[in-house]
């Protein structure tokens, strides 16, 4: 009897996504959060089934990225679900205090609680509104669905003994106390929370929207949540100093008043949710980039203030691969990209020029 031998084929374990960017591509590892950069070529042939160059498939082994497996049974392989489904109508939201912050926190909170919010900011904007205001959000998140709190409080030279006595009785949804306009940085674990020390020297609006390789998020719930809704704006919800709610303190759209509009009715309303739907794959440039199953976003400050912008703040250009203060780096205006009628334009002769150019 004459038997076939079964073609060996290269397959990616399921949890090891190919992200193919303009210039070169991105092998994630979901499992290890570790993330491997390829060039196209390679991911091109993964996804034709054509037989890699010997350098490319040792490379894969080698890193644990896939396995050899007969052609028929890597058929049957299925590739890891993306279907995302929120737990709760809101899942995290920011709360900005001052000093003549006059709003009901307790109020809040509880709004907060029927909507099954897990993760709370607190942004303290001054010295005052932290002595005003801990006691109450210590008393009052006790009895409601926030699993964690971080407090972001400035630097004052009293704030070391009002924490130690404030903080005598635990606080058990504080994870995280950030203090800004230190004159160092540093981080400390104090029993049950950390503590940060940054240089940062306020927590306004304007300091909102970074985008750096140190907040990309290489795990399975971020990559599945990033496919379906946009990283920074789905599921959540703000309540500005002054008391008016909108998606995010530093975008200039309010929907209500605390003291008259219930966080409840706010998130019902389609505009509200609209920004939610704003995954890196509609959004121009980062939507060619390797990095955006992975990175954070910010449709606050974009470029071009175009509601599918790239976000203004962040210094990588896909074309080139290539981040803001690296050696030979231009802008994507330098390249010649331009945004025409919200469709993106790339001249790719003379992207390609370049390309050569710095890279050889």
């Amino acid at each position: 009897m004459n038997t076939v031998e079964s073609r060996q084929v290269l397959k990616l374990y399921p949890n090891v996504i190919p992200v193919k960017g303009y210039n070169r591509s991105l092998l994630v590892d979901l499992q290890k959060a570790k993330s491997h950069l390829v060039p196209n070529d390679l991911v091109d042939c993964l996804e034709l089934d054509r037989t890699l160059v010997k350098e490319y498939e040792t490379f894969i082994l080698e890193n644990e990225l896939g396995l050899l497996i007969d052609e028929e049974i890597g058929a049957c392989l299925t590739p890891l679900p993306t279907d995302y489904y929120p737990g709760s109508a809101i899942n995290n939201a920011i709360l900005e205090l001052d000093e003549n912050s006059s709003w009901s926190i307790p109020s809040v909170l509880n709004q907060l609680d029927e909507l099954g919010a897990q993760f709370l900011e607190v942004r303290f904007l001054d010295f005052y509104s932290v002595v005003k205001n801990l006691r109450i959000l210590q008393v009052y998140s006790n009895e409601t669905t926030i699993e964690s709190i971080q407090i972001l409080v400035p630097f004052h030279k009293d704030l070391k003994a009002f924490l130690d006595s404030a903080l005598k009785e635990r606080f058990f949804r504080l994870s995280t106390i950030l203090i800004y306009n230190a004159s160092e940085g540093f981080e400390l674990d104090v029993n049950f929370y950390k503590l940060v020390f940054t240089r940062q020297e306020a927590v306004s609006h304007d300091h909102c929207g970074n985008i750096s390789m140190a907040q990309f998020r290489q795990n399975t719930q971020a990559y599945v949540r990033n496919m379906n809704y946009n990283s920074c704006l789905a599921h959540k919800i703000s309540v500005d100093r002054n008391g008016w709610i909108g998606n995010c303190p530093s975008i200039n759209s309010a929907f209500g008043h605390v003291d008259d509009t219930s966080c409840a009715e706010v998130v019902l309303e389609n505009e509200f949710q609209k920004k939610w739907k704003w995954t890196k794959d509609k959004i121009s440039i980062c939507s060619v980039c390797e990095f955006r199953t992975i990175c954070s976003d910010c449709r606050a400050f974009t470029m071009d203030n175009r509601e599918n912008g790239k976000p203004s703040k962040c210094g990588y250009n896909p074309f080139i691969s290539l981040w803001k203060g690296d050696e030979n780096y231009l802008s994507e205006e330098d390249c010649g990209i331009r945004i025409e009628n919200g469709n993106m334009i790339i001249p790719e002769e003379k992207v390609n020029e370049i390309n050569t150019r710095i890279w050889g």
